[in-house]
C-alpha cells in the first residue's frame, strides 16, 4: 500500500506546478511553461495558437476557458468521478490530497478547469476563481438536464458495445428510443457522439458501426472485419432496459444457471478456494464469449494448477462447460446465445450456431492420482478418502 501511495504521489507531483498556491486563473497561467500553455491551447482547440507568444496565449486562454459555452460543453462529458471533484471544488476551491488518482482530475486539468500545485510537501487541487464565476452564470436547470441526457446516452453506448461488440447507429437509436421517453434523432445523437469521443472513450465509430474499443486495436482489425461479416442479417438480442444497462459495466456478465452449476461442481470436487473458483468462472465465461475451444477452457484450470483426479471427472467438467458455452451471449450472435440462435426458426445456418465442445483426449488433460490418505486437493484440510474421495 505504501508503494502504491508513493507511486500516486510521484505521478501527481510530475504534473503539478511547483510553488505557492494561487486561485487566480491569470496568475496560474503565468506559472505554466510555454509548453504547458501550448498543450492546454491544443486541448481547447484554440484557433491561431501556434503563432501566439506566451502572453498572447495567456490572454486568449483566459477568455476561452471562462466562456460559458466552452465551460458547459467541457462539463457535459465529464465522468461521475470528475463531476464529483468539480462540485467539491465549487464548495472549497482548494483541496489537499497527495494521493488522489490522476485519473480523477486529468481531463479537468487538460481543459483548464482545475490545476494542481505542489508546495511544502503537499499537493493541492485548485479551481480558479474565474472558472467558478463562469459556472454560476450557467442555466443550471438546463445544464443538469443536458448532462443527464449525455450521461444516459454514454451508458447505452457502453452497454450495447459490451453486449454486441458492434452496432449500427440507427439500431442504437431505435433501441434507445424504445426504452426512453425522451427521444433521440440522428442529428442529436451524432452531435452527442462527437462530443463524447472528443475525449478518449472505450468505443468509437468504425466502418459505419459503433464498436467496442477492443476491436479498434491494431491487432484486432482482422477480428473486427470477421465480426462484421458474421453478424450481417442476424437479429439483435435486446434485453429490457434495466438488464441492458447492467452491461455498461465492463465486468458485468449474466450468471447463468449453467455457470452456477459448473461453479458448484468445481467447488465440491476440485477446489474449495472460493476466490480462485470465482476468477476461474469469470475467465471461462469470457473465453466462451470469444468462441473458445475445449483445450482453451481446460488451460484455465491448468494455469491455476487445478488438476483432474480422473478422465471421468475431466469429461464431466467438459460437459458442464459445453452447457456454459451454449448459454453464453456472444458478439457473433448479436448478443444471443448459441442455444437461442439454434432455436430461431426457418434459418438452417443459424441452427448451426449450437455446438458441442470437442471431447478431450488424454494428452489434453492433467490427471493426478491421489492416495486415499493424502490431503484432499480441494483444500478442505481433510484426507481425500474423507472428502472428495468418498
Amino acid at each position: 500500500m505504501e508503494d502504491y501511495n508513493e507511486m500516486l504521489e510521484q505521478m501527481n507531483i510530475q504534473h503539478a506546478i511547483i510553488g505557492d498556491v494561487t486561485t487566480s486563473l491569470h496568475d496560474i497561467l503565468q506559472d505554466l511553461t510555454k509548453v504547458r500553455l501550448s498543450s492546454l491551447a491544443s486541448a481547447c482547440n484554440l484557433p491561431g495558437r501556434s503563432k501566439m507568444k506566451k502572453q498572447e496565449l495567456i490572454e486568449a486562454l483566459t477568455a476561452h476557458m471562462t466562456d460559458v459555452e466552452h465551460l458547459q460543453s467541457a462539463l457535459l462529458i465529464t465522468s461521475s468521478l470528475e463531476w464529483q471533484l468539480f462540485e467539491s471544488l465549487l464548495r472549497q476551491p482548494v483541496l489537499q490530497n497527495n494521493f488522489i488518482s490522476i485519473g480523477h482530475y486529468w481531463y479537468l486539468m487538460n481543459r483548464g478547469l482545475v490545476f494542481t500545485y505542489f508546495s511544502e510537501g503537499q499537493l493541492y487541487i485548485v479551481m480558479p476563481d474565474e472558472i467558478k464565476e463562469a459556472y454560476f452564470k450557467l442555466d443550471h436547470e438546463k445544464y443538469h438536464h443536458q448532462r443527464a441526457g449525455v450521461e444516459l446516452v454514454h451508458e447505452y453506448i457502453l452497454a450495447t458495445t459490451h453486449l454486441y461488440g458492434a452496432i449500427e447507429p440507427e439500431k442504437f437509436i431505435e433501441i434507445y428510443n424504445a426504452q426512453n421517453s425522451e427521444q433521440l434523432d440522428q442529428k442529436r445523437f451524432l452531435r452527442m457522439f462527437a462530443d463524447l469521443t472528443s475525449r478518449e472513450q472505450a468505443y468509437t465509430l468504425e466502418s459505419g458501426y459503433i464498436v467496442d474499443g477492443y476491436l479498434t486495436l491494431e491487432e484486432s482489425q482482422e477480428e473486427l472485419k470477421a465480426l462484421l461479416l458474421q453478424i450481417k442479417d442476424k437479429p439483435l438480442f435486446i434485453p429490457k432496459r434495466e438488464e441492458l444497462l447492467k452491461y455498461a459495466d465492463e465486468d458485468y456478465f449474466e450468471m447463468t444457471p449453467q455457470l452456477t452449476k459448473l461453479r458448484a461442481y468445481v467447488m465440491k470436487e476440485i477446489s474449495r478456494d472460493a476466490e480462485m473458483v470465482d476468477h476461474l468462472i469469470d475467465d471461462i465465461q469470457l473465453a466462451c464469449t470469444m468462441q473458445a475451444t475445449s483445450g482453451d477452457l481446460i488451460r484455465e484450470f491448468e494455469r491455476r494448477e487445478l488438476t483432474f483426479q480422473s478422465m471421468e471427472q475431466a469429461d464431466i467438467v467438459v460437459a458442464l462447460m459445453n452447457d456454459v458455452y451454449n448459454h453464453t451471449r456472444q458478439w457473433i450472435h448479436r448478443g444471443h446465445t448459441p442455444f437461442e440462435m439454434s432455436q430461431i426458426a426457418g434459418n438452417v445456418e443459424l441452427r448451426a450456431a449450437h455446438r458441442q465442445l470437442s471431447p478431450l483426449n488424454k494428452s489434453q488433460v492433467s490427471v493426478t492420482k491421489i492416495g486415499r490418505n493424502e490431503p484432499c486437493p480441494c483444500g478442505s484440510g481433510f484426507k481425500y478418502k474423507r472428502c472428495c474421495g468418498k
